[in-house]
């Protein structure tokens, strides 16, 4: 069993043969034709070296009979398919077996010459029989030993008979013969074996190969697909948020009127002469349109920082007159809670957008202020390494560590799981975190669960911009006979800032258009000229400003009262020498403003 086992070759496992067959048979194919024509030749060779050698003519019949069977050797071989073709596995099976009878009548073709023509009274036939024969066997070699039971068949039919004729001449030369004869094809047996598994190791190697760069190349076409499905899905998604923000920017305007006019009437409101009932609820009242306004604010701030609206417009500022703008401004807020707002005095000037600072500051301590139930709020600056590190302290709940960063998150609050709207939608840290990254700043926190937070805001130094005059405490009075133009296509706006006005002392014309604002001008002058930004018919109030300025021939102050938080209006507006306020205004900051238009046209 073990010597047919060695005869079959090496093995193979089941669902590797065919398919390696066929590679197998492929090397053969190539060879297959050549071989059978080469051999057609060296029969006529060997028939010529017998005719003129030994005149020997019979051989010639020899030589007519292989040229036959050579010939239907290559027309069998032409009808075959192909084993390299897409059916070469399938076929495979059927290609070796017609190539075993090919080899077989190949191979006997040749093993019949020593047996009909090797003559011991003629010497020369044994020597020309015995040297085709040698180099007959070793040109199989090359042909078959890619697949071995074909190569077995022919040298089996080749070289066996030659042994027989030779061992039949009884001769101990011969005999010596006959026994090289057999060890030389055992030698070439080995030789052929350990070839054909060299082959097939290669080809299976080269199958594996093969097969894994298939594999590759498909979970490279898979990759591609899914990161392709997976950017057109981030793209998708991308640009979903991006609308939904680019419509909370774009619906700023129509959003703001509403709470603006609200806001107005409410202050309005508070100087009827109401009864103590009515008086706490004017206080509510005000107090929901306050919260709606800081939601609606923070929203609109958290768009812009999203769609990557904010572009800093960095210069040196005096930190003190911001500090104590943000104090006057939050520090009656802390004290409904019980809390003190310090600030402590500071000459530091950095380099960067005011009006983003302010904003991150101003989250910062409604922050503190907000999750601080006890205590205090401390604002403060010092100088550390060429840099202004402003801190905002507080004695609240504190941070635990695991939370550091999950809380600069959008719609992320630690203690409020009820989402009581009084803290807040949870986006102040994240736009504080947004705008810090339009700065190219840092923003870092140190905190003590139950103790306090400290959240510190690193900025570059600037130069020392020139001293800033304080800012004078608001008279009830200091409005008496201030003549403003108010130009405004909404008409509850326009309704609610004339009733405002009226109760400051203030004498105000109300206009919807720049056309109307023109035609009063000729029985109207005004000290103060107030616009919405967004009018009718496409104007603007930047366009309305200058065209009044130009009939008046001076530059009368004016200021713009808009919804519209583009970055290229404030531009537009410095660029023109207008104030700008974004709607909803408190009463209070409206009365600020015109109060400081009004000194700044006495100084002129």
């Amino acid at each position: 069993m073990k010597a047919l086992a060695w005869l079959r070759g090496p093995a193979l496992s089941p669902a590797d043969t065919p398919r390696l067959l066929a590679a197998q048979l492929a090397l053969l194919d190539g060879n297959v034709g050549t071989s059978l024509r080469a051999s057609t030749l060296a029969a006529w060779l060997t028939a010529g070296a017998f005719w003129f050698t030994l005149d020997d003519s019979r051989v010639v019949w020899w030589a007519v009979w292989a040229t036959l069977l050579c010939a239907a050797g290559c027309f069998v071989h032409w009808r075959l398919p192909r084993p390299e073709g897409p059916d070469g596995e399938a076929t495979a099976g059927h290609y070796l077996r017609v190539m075993g009878w090919v080899c077989l009548g190949f191979g006997g073709t040749w093993g019949a010459l020593p047996l009909l023509f090797i003559d011991p009274a003629r010497p020369a036939s044994l020597h020309i029989v015995v040297g085709v024969m040698a180099g007959l066997s070793s040109a199989g070699l090359l042909v078959f030993a890619p697949v071995w039971r074909l190569a077995q068949r022919f040298w089996l039919s080749c070289m066996l008979p030659l042994v027989v004729a030779l061992l039949r001449l009884q001769d101990p030369v011969m005999t010596s013969l006959a026994i090289g004869g057999v060890l030389y094809l055992v030698a070439m047996a080995l030789y052929a074996r350990q070839t054909g598994v060299a082959v097939k190791r290669a080809l299976a190697l080269r199958m594996d190969n093969e097969d894994l760069v298939r594999r590759l190349r498909e979970q490279t076409q898979q990759a591609q697909a899914a990161r392709a499905q997976a950017e057109q899905a981030q793209q998708t998604a991308e640009e979903a948020d991006r609308a939904k923000t680019l419509f909370l920017a774009s619906a700023s305007h129509d959003l703001r009127q509403p709470l603006h006019a609200a806001g107005l009437f409410l202050g309005s409101l508070a100087r009827s002469g109401l009864n103590a009932r009515q008086a706490v609820l004017l206080e509510h009242a005000k107090a929901s349109n306050t919260a709606a306004s800081e939601m609606l604010n923070t929203l609109l701030d958290f768009s812009k920082v999203a769609t990557g609206m904010v572009q800093p417009q960095p210069h040196s500022f005096a930190l003190q007159t911001l500090f104590h703008k943000l104090e006057r401004e939050l520090a009656p807020w802390a004290a409904d809670k019980g809390l003190n707002l310090r600030m402590r005095d500071t000459p530091l000037t950095p380099f960067a957008d005011p009006g983003l600072v302010e904003l991150i500051l101003r989250n910062l301590l409604l922050n503190a202020i907000r999750y601080t139930e006890r205590g205090g709020v401390l604002l403060a600056c010092r100088q550390r390494a060429g840099r202004a590190v402003i801190e905002v302290w507080d004695t609240g709940i504190g941070i635990p560590p695991e939370s550091h960063q999950r809380i600069f998150q959008a719609f992320r609050q630690l203690d409020n799981p009820q989402r009581d709207r009084r803290n807040g939608l949870g986006l102040g840290l994240a736009i504080v975190q947004g705008l810090a990254k339009a700065m190219a700043v840092s923003v870092t926190l140190v905190s003590c669960p139950g103790r306090g937070t400290v959240f510190r805001l690193d900025l570059p130094l600037g130069l020392t911009p020139p001293s800033v005059a304080p800012v004078l405490p608001a008279s009830p009075d200091d409005l008496l006979g201030l003549r403003v133009l108010l130009i405004d296509d909404d008409d509850s706006v326009r309704l609610a800032m004339h009733d405002l006005m009226g109760i400051w002392g203030v004498q105000c014309v109300v206009v919807a258009s720049s056309e109307e604002a023109l035609q009063c001008l000729s029985h109207f002058e005004p000290d103060v000229v107030l616009a919405d930004y967004r009018l009718h018919r496409a104007q603007t109030g930047v366009q309305a400003v200058a065209a009044i300025r130009a009939r008046l021939g001076r530059e009368v102050p004016a200021a713009l009262v808009t919804g519209d938080t583009a970055a290229e209006r404030l531009q537009e507006a410095q660029t023109q020498g207008l104030a700008v306020l974004h709607k909803p205004v408190p009463a209070a900051l409206l009365h600020s403003l015109l109060r400081d238009l009004r000194q700044g046209a006495r100084g002129a």
